[in-house]
């Protein structure tokens, strides 16, 4: 159970998770958009859900040689994966049939499976290990700001480096993908919507330190948030860019957001201000998102994950 840290550890957390989860979104979806992304990560997550249940098998596939075979996947239906993703059963039916033509998904009888083909190709060994290296990056950040302090100290038995547990971290990654795509659409409006106005907030503040968090000692209101001066607007044309979604999507969801008042438009682009941050969904959101980390990173630790970023870490220091 993650104790109450600092709300200003709170903030940063949930700044340095919007670009983490995009990111991740962005790696599974095979260089595709990050609907598409979330649509595979959601897939893949179904197909190998009795693996994730299970510790034994967790340790088994957990390198990136050992790839869980094909008859180890259940196939997942269409309207199961709109479902949790809480998109549209057409949009869903839409991109994921463009997957299939793509060959990177493949269906069956009861659904349709990402086959172990693809998940064991270069192009996506280098997103895997790229997912890997997030991971670890984001866990020294948390560490940084003093989020995950009543994580048990890292304990069981260290893996091998040059073995890393690339798959594991990968499906206990793309589970806390997964479960902000909830709070995105129950706080944020519709998923599309809720991805675009994440990478606003992350372009907003991307630019600032982990230690520039607000007021240290402010509440949840929007005096102890960053200030907006120190926040940089962002173009439509750069969310586009980076979200991989058409600008005329983009321009379409920001002027819901702007008629939601979830954003503000300014002369050099969009932000999403204190005012707006502060507001009751946001802060929830970011309270949410510090519960799925701190159980991301509490998996983690339960695998021997940590134990060894930390001997690392210390093996480092010490060649200092």
């Amino acid at each position: 159970m993650a104790r109450d840290a600092p709300n200003s550890s709170i903030r940063v957390a949930a700044r340095l998770a919007n670009g983490f989860a995009l990111d991740l979104a962005k790696l599974g979806g095979f260089g595709r958009d990050v609907i598409d992304g979330l649509l595979m990560v959601a897939i893949s997550q179904a197909n190998v859900a009795q693996i994730t249940r299970n510790a034994e098998l967790q340790r088994r596939y957990a390198t990136l040689d050992q790839p869980p075979p094909d008859d180890m996947r259940r196939p997942v239906s269409i309207s199961a994966i709109a479902n949790s993703l809480r998109i549209p059963f057409e949009t869903a039916r839409r991109r994921i049939s463009a997957l299939v033509e793509a060959g990177v998904v493949r269906t069956a009888p009861r659904g349709v499976v990402i086959p172990a083909a693809p998940l064991n190709s270069p192009f996506y060994r280098i997103g895997a290990e790229a997912n890997y290296g997030l991971v670890r990056a984001l866990y020294f950040r948390l560490r940084g700001v003093g989020l995950l302090e009543d994580l048990p100290r890292p304990s069981g038995p260290a893996f091998d480096p040059d073995h890393p547990p690339v798959r594991l971290v990968i499906r206990l990654s793309s589970d806390y993908l997964l479960r902000l795509a909830e709070p995105v659409s129950l706080y944020m409006g519709d998923l599309v919507s809720g991805l675009i106005l994440m990478d606003m907030i992350h372009a907003n503040t991307e630019h600032l330190p982990d230690t520039e968090a607000g007021d240290a000692d402010g509440d949840w209101s929007a005096e102890g948030f960053v200030p907006d001066h120190m926040r940089r607007p962002v173009r439509a044309t750069s969310l586009a860019d980076r979200l991989g979604i058409p600008q005329e999507t983009v321009r379409r969801h920001l002027q819901r957001l702007i008629a939601a008042d979830q954003c503000e438009r300014k002369e050099d682009g969009y932000l999403a201000s204190a005012r707006i941050l502060a507001r009751a969904p946001f802060v929830q959101y970011m309270l949410d998102n510090q519960s799925h980390l701190h159980r991301l990173y509490a998996g983690l630790a339960d695998f021997g994950v940590l134990s060894e970023w930390e001997r690392e870490i210390l093996a480092l220091r010490g060649a200092a």
